[in-house]
Protein backbone atom coordinates (compact mmCIF):
# COMPACT_ATOMS: atom_id res chain seq x y z
CA UNK A 1 0.00 0.00 0.00
CA UNK A 2 1.16 3.51 -0.61
CA UNK A 3 0.33 5.00 1.30
CA UNK A 4 -0.60 4.52 4.94
CA UNK A 5 -2.86 6.75 7.40
CA UNK A 6 -3.16 5.25 11.03
CA UNK A 7 -5.32 7.19 13.28
CA UNK A 8 -8.20 8.70 14.61
CA UNK A 9 -12.16 8.27 13.22
CA UNK A 10 -14.83 10.67 14.63
CA UNK A 11 -18.43 11.48 13.67
CA UNK A 12 -18.35 15.25 13.88
CA UNK A 13 -21.35 17.25 14.87
CA UNK A 14 -20.86 20.90 13.92
CA UNK A 15 -23.15 23.97 13.88
CA UNK A 16 -22.58 27.38 12.51
CA UNK A 17 -23.01 30.13 15.29
CA UNK A 18 -22.09 34.19 15.06
CA UNK A 19 -19.59 34.29 17.74
CA UNK A 20 -17.90 31.45 19.53
CA UNK A 21 -20.02 30.42 22.71
CA UNK A 22 -18.82 31.87 26.12
CA UNK A 23 -18.09 30.14 29.25
CA UNK A 24 -21.55 29.38 30.31
CA UNK A 25 -23.88 31.10 27.31
CA UNK A 26 -26.37 29.55 24.87
CA UNK A 27 -26.21 30.37 21.34
CA UNK A 28 -28.57 29.87 18.76
CA UNK A 29 -26.75 28.26 15.49
CA UNK A 30 -28.18 28.82 12.30
CA UNK A 31 -26.92 25.32 10.81
CA UNK A 32 -26.17 22.24 11.85
CA UNK A 33 -23.74 18.85 9.91
CA UNK A 34 -23.15 15.54 10.65
CA UNK A 35 -20.30 13.93 8.96
CA UNK A 36 -16.87 12.47 9.38
CA UNK A 37 -14.16 13.59 11.10
CA UNK A 38 -11.13 12.93 13.48
CA UNK A 39 -7.48 13.31 12.31
CA UNK A 40 -6.51 10.03 10.94
CA UNK A 41 -9.63 9.86 9.00
CA UNK A 42 -9.70 13.87 7.65
CA UNK A 43 -6.31 13.19 6.47
CA UNK A 44 -6.43 9.73 4.43
CA UNK A 45 -9.67 11.15 2.38
CA UNK A 46 -7.56 13.79 1.66
CA UNK A 47 -4.45 11.50 0.56
CA UNK A 48 -7.29 9.23 -1.54
CA UNK A 49 -9.06 12.17 -3.10
CA UNK A 50 -5.71 13.47 -4.25
CA UNK A 51 -3.79 11.16 -4.83
CA UNK A 52 -3.18 8.13 -8.02
CA UNK A 53 -2.04 5.38 -5.42
CA UNK A 54 -3.76 3.34 -2.89
CA UNK A 55 -4.40 4.38 0.35
CA UNK A 56 -4.73 2.60 3.31
CA UNK A 57 -6.43 4.00 6.57
CA UNK A 58 -5.79 1.79 9.79
CA UNK A 59 -8.46 3.14 12.77
CA UNK A 60 -10.83 2.07 15.18
CA UNK A 61 -14.53 2.88 15.50
CA UNK A 62 -17.25 1.56 18.08
CA UNK A 63 -19.56 -1.39 17.77
CA UNK A 64 -22.32 1.03 17.76
CA UNK A 65 -24.80 3.20 14.67
CA UNK A 66 -22.01 5.93 13.94
CA UNK A 67 -19.36 3.16 13.85
CA UNK A 68 -22.14 1.90 10.95
CA UNK A 69 -22.19 5.47 9.98
CA UNK A 70 -18.54 6.16 9.68
CA UNK A 71 -17.49 2.52 7.56
CA UNK A 72 -20.84 3.38 5.12
CA UNK A 73 -19.61 6.87 4.82
CA UNK A 74 -15.82 6.06 3.99
CA UNK A 75 -16.66 3.17 1.26
CA UNK A 76 -18.86 5.56 -0.58
CA UNK A 77 -15.89 8.13 -0.57
CA UNK A 78 -14.07 5.49 -2.05
CA UNK A 79 -11.60 4.53 1.11
CA UNK A 80 -11.09 0.97 2.08
CA UNK A 81 -12.75 0.15 5.57
CA UNK A 82 -10.87 -3.16 5.51
CA UNK A 83 -8.45 -1.79 8.31
CA UNK A 84 -11.02 -0.40 10.33
CA UNK A 85 -11.04 -2.27 13.70
CA UNK A 86 -14.84 -2.27 15.31
CA UNK A 87 -14.25 -2.17 19.59
CA UNK A 88 -17.13 -3.75 21.03
CA UNK A 89 -16.15 -1.87 24.76
CA UNK A 90 -16.29 1.57 23.12
CA UNK A 91 -18.41 4.40 21.40
CA UNK A 92 -17.08 5.80 18.08
CA UNK A 93 -14.97 9.03 18.56
CA UNK A 94 -17.21 12.30 18.51
CA UNK A 95 -16.13 15.90 18.42
CA UNK A 96 -18.50 18.67 18.74
CA UNK A 97 -17.62 21.79 16.73
CA UNK A 98 -18.67 25.34 16.69
CA UNK A 99 -17.79 27.39 13.38
CA UNK A 100 -18.61 31.44 14.24
CA UNK A 101 -18.96 33.71 11.03
CA UNK A 102 -15.55 33.91 9.95
CA UNK A 103 -14.67 30.63 9.91
CA UNK A 104 -13.05 30.12 13.74
CA UNK A 105 -14.27 27.29 15.46
CA UNK A 106 -13.83 25.90 18.92
CA UNK A 107 -13.81 22.10 19.31
CA UNK A 108 -14.67 19.57 21.73
CA UNK A 109 -13.44 15.72 21.13
CA UNK A 110 -14.58 12.64 22.80
CA UNK A 111 -11.84 10.27 22.21
CA UNK A 112 -13.96 6.40 22.26
CA UNK A 113 -12.80 3.69 20.64
CA UNK A 114 -9.73 5.89 19.18
CA UNK A 115 -7.98 5.61 22.50
CA UNK A 116 -8.80 1.79 22.96
CA UNK A 117 -5.57 0.94 20.87
CA UNK A 118 -2.98 -1.56 22.23
CA UNK A 119 0.55 -2.51 20.35
CA UNK A 120 -0.53 -6.02 20.16
CA UNK A 121 -3.43 -5.23 18.10
CA UNK A 122 -1.08 -3.50 15.65
CA UNK A 123 0.81 -6.34 15.35
CA UNK A 124 -2.29 -7.76 13.18
CA UNK A 125 -1.60 -5.26 10.49
CA UNK A 126 1.22 -5.39 7.65
CA UNK A 127 3.14 -2.75 6.35
CA UNK A 128 5.31 -4.18 3.68
CA UNK A 129 5.11 -1.62 0.51
CA UNK A 130 4.27 1.40 2.56
CA UNK A 131 5.95 4.44 0.96
CA UNK A 132 4.64 6.97 2.98
CA UNK A 133 3.02 6.61 6.72
CA UNK A 134 0.75 9.29 8.15
CA UNK A 135 0.17 9.70 11.54
CA UNK A 136 -0.77 11.81 14.52
CA UNK A 137 -1.84 12.22 18.22
CA UNK A 138 -5.38 11.17 18.61
CA UNK A 139 -4.34 7.43 19.48
CA UNK A 140 -2.13 6.39 21.79
CA UNK A 141 1.01 7.53 22.03
CA UNK A 142 3.15 4.46 22.73
CA UNK A 143 0.91 2.41 19.90
CA UNK A 144 1.55 4.99 17.35
CA UNK A 145 5.14 5.09 17.79
CA UNK A 146 5.01 1.81 17.02
CA UNK A 147 3.35 2.17 13.49
CA UNK A 148 5.68 4.51 12.68
CA UNK A 149 8.57 2.51 13.85
CA UNK A 150 7.03 -0.45 11.38
CA UNK A 151 6.45 1.81 8.99
CA UNK A 152 10.12 3.03 9.16
CA UNK A 153 11.29 -0.29 8.97
CA UNK A 154 8.98 -1.50 5.69
CA UNK A 155 11.21 1.48 3.73
CA UNK A 156 8.79 4.32 4.12
CA UNK A 157 8.54 8.29 5.15
CA UNK A 158 7.19 8.38 8.23
CA UNK A 159 4.98 12.02 8.69
CA UNK A 160 3.66 13.17 12.06
CA UNK A 161 1.31 15.90 12.66
CA UNK A 162 2.16 16.68 16.15
CA UNK A 163 -1.57 17.69 17.67
CA UNK A 164 -2.80 17.45 19.81
CA UNK A 165 0.54 18.12 21.00
CA UNK A 166 0.06 16.56 24.90
CA UNK A 167 1.75 17.41 27.97
CA UNK A 168 4.54 14.85 28.03
CA UNK A 169 7.96 14.79 26.11
CA UNK A 170 8.20 13.75 22.95
CA UNK A 171 11.66 13.39 22.35
CA UNK A 172 11.33 9.76 22.11
CA UNK A 173 8.54 9.75 19.18
CA UNK A 174 10.92 12.15 17.45
CA UNK A 175 12.90 9.43 16.37
CA UNK A 176 10.88 7.63 14.41
CA UNK A 177 9.65 10.99 12.74
CA UNK A 178 11.34 11.94 9.26
CA UNK A 179 8.71 14.92 8.33
CA UNK A 180 6.94 16.47 11.52
CA UNK A 181 4.10 19.46 10.51
CA UNK A 182 3.44 21.51 13.57
CA UNK A 183 1.01 24.58 13.15
CA UNK A 184 2.28 27.74 14.92
CA UNK A 185 1.08 27.07 18.24
CA UNK A 186 2.45 23.58 18.06
CA UNK A 187 5.67 24.88 16.97
CA UNK A 188 5.35 27.06 20.35
CA UNK A 189 4.96 24.81 22.70
CA UNK A 190 8.01 22.98 21.20
CA UNK A 191 10.14 25.56 20.96
CA UNK A 192 9.13 27.11 24.30
CA UNK A 193 9.22 30.41 22.73
CA UNK A 194 6.81 32.99 20.11
CA UNK A 195 6.39 32.72 16.42
CA UNK A 196 4.85 35.94 15.54
CA UNK A 197 6.02 36.37 11.70
CA UNK A 198 7.60 34.17 8.74
CA UNK A 199 10.93 34.96 9.81
CA UNK A 200 10.50 33.31 13.35
CA UNK A 201 8.57 30.72 11.84
CA UNK A 202 11.78 29.74 9.57
CA UNK A 203 13.98 29.94 12.34
CA UNK A 204 11.78 27.76 14.02
CA UNK A 205 11.82 25.29 11.50
CA UNK A 206 15.17 25.30 11.42
CA UNK A 207 15.45 24.65 15.04
CA UNK A 208 13.45 21.99 15.37
CA UNK A 209 14.89 19.80 12.36
CA UNK A 210 18.13 19.94 14.32
CA UNK A 211 16.51 19.51 17.83
CA UNK A 212 14.54 16.38 16.81
CA UNK A 213 16.84 15.63 13.70
CA UNK A 214 14.58 15.13 11.63
CA UNK A 215 14.54 14.99 7.55
CA UNK A 216 12.35 18.48 7.37
CA UNK A 217 9.94 20.14 9.46
CA UNK A 218 7.14 21.94 7.47
CA UNK A 219 5.85 24.93 9.65
CA UNK A 220 2.31 25.77 8.99
CA UNK A 221 1.06 29.95 9.82
CA UNK A 222 -2.43 29.29 8.91
CA UNK A 223 -3.56 32.28 6.18
CA UNK A 224 -0.06 34.08 6.29
CA UNK A 225 1.61 30.81 5.15
CA UNK A 226 4.31 28.05 5.10
CA UNK A 227 8.08 27.60 6.71
CA UNK A 228 9.88 24.76 6.25
CA UNK A 229 13.53 23.56 6.48
CA UNK A 230 15.28 20.43 4.85
CA UNK A 231 17.47 19.13 7.05
CA UNK A 232 18.32 22.23 9.08
CA UNK A 233 20.33 23.27 6.15
CA UNK A 234 18.07 25.98 4.88
CA UNK A 235 14.56 27.42 5.34
CA UNK A 236 12.16 29.02 2.87
CA UNK A 237 8.97 30.84 3.31
CA UNK A 238 5.79 30.33 1.26
CA UNK A 239 2.84 32.93 1.47
CA UNK A 240 -0.43 31.69 1.47
CA UNK A 241 -2.72 31.74 -1.17
CA UNK A 242 -5.56 34.67 -0.88
CA UNK A 243 -8.65 33.01 -0.27
CA UNK A 244 -12.11 33.91 1.67
CA UNK A 245 -12.20 31.22 4.59
CA UNK A 246 -15.53 30.01 5.58
CA UNK A 247 -15.10 26.90 7.91
CA UNK A 248 -11.22 26.28 8.99
CA UNK A 249 -11.99 22.84 10.46
CA UNK A 250 -9.71 19.74 9.20
CA UNK A 251 -7.67 22.77 7.05
CA UNK A 252 -4.32 21.14 8.96
CA UNK A 253 -5.52 17.91 8.21
CA UNK A 254 -6.33 18.43 4.41
CA UNK A 255 -3.00 19.91 3.93
CA UNK A 256 -1.04 16.96 5.53
CA UNK A 257 -3.17 14.48 3.74
CA UNK A 258 -2.88 16.24 0.26
CA UNK A 259 1.53 16.32 1.24
CA UNK A 260 1.20 12.40 1.87
CA UNK A 261 -0.31 12.36 -1.62
CA UNK A 262 2.10 14.58 -3.44
CA UNK A 263 5.06 12.88 -2.26
CA UNK A 264 4.20 9.57 -3.27
CA UNK A 265 3.01 10.65 -6.50
CA UNK A 266 6.65 11.72 -7.07
CA UNK A 267 6.63 15.49 -6.43
CA UNK A 268 9.77 17.21 -5.38
CA UNK A 269 9.37 18.42 -1.62
CA UNK A 270 8.68 22.07 -2.23
CA UNK A 271 6.00 21.24 -5.05
CA UNK A 272 4.73 18.36 -2.25
CA UNK A 273 4.13 21.39 -0.03
CA UNK A 274 3.00 24.04 -2.71
CA UNK A 275 0.16 21.38 -3.11
CA UNK A 276 -1.11 20.71 0.07
CA UNK A 277 -1.16 24.78 0.44
CA UNK A 278 -3.46 24.96 -2.28
CA UNK A 279 -5.63 22.08 -1.44
CA UNK A 280 -5.83 23.60 2.47
CA UNK A 281 -6.71 26.89 0.66
CA UNK A 282 -9.52 25.09 -1.54
CA UNK A 283 -10.91 23.11 2.03
CA UNK A 284 -11.70 26.12 3.51
CA UNK A 285 -13.73 27.67 1.35
CA UNK A 286 -16.37 25.33 1.84
CA UNK A 287 -18.09 24.17 5.16
CA UNK A 288 -17.43 20.58 7.16
CA UNK A 289 -14.50 18.69 8.00
CA UNK A 290 -13.78 15.57 5.75
CA UNK A 291 -16.16 16.79 3.10
CA UNK A 292 -14.45 19.85 2.38
CA UNK A 293 -11.66 18.35 0.63
CA UNK A 294 -11.19 19.24 -2.51
CA UNK A 295 -10.27 16.57 -5.88
CA UNK A 296 -7.04 16.21 -7.68
CA UNK A 297 -8.47 18.05 -10.63
CA UNK A 298 -10.06 20.56 -8.68
CA UNK A 299 -6.25 21.14 -6.66
CA UNK A 300 -4.73 21.26 -10.37
CA UNK A 301 -7.12 23.92 -12.30
CA UNK A 302 -6.39 26.08 -8.88
CA UNK A 303 -2.70 25.69 -8.73
CA UNK A 304 -2.59 26.88 -12.98
CA UNK A 305 -4.99 29.62 -12.15
CA UNK A 306 -2.37 31.09 -9.56
CA UNK A 307 0.54 30.01 -12.12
Amino acid sequence: MAVVVFGSANVDVSVDVDSLPKLGETKHGSDYRIGLGGKGLNQAVAASRLSKAPVKFIGAVGADHFGSFVESELAALGVATSDIRRDSGSRTGMALIHVDKDGNNSITVSGGANLSWTSSQISEFAFEGTVVGLCQLETPLDVTVEVMKKISDAGGVTILDPAPIPKNDLEHVFTVVDILTPNQHEAERLLNRRIKDSEDAIQGAIALVERGGFKAVILTMGEQGVAYSEDGVKGEWLPAFDVTAVDTVAAGDCFNGALAAAIVDGSSFRDSIIFAMAAAALSVTRPGASSSIPSLLEVQDFLARFR
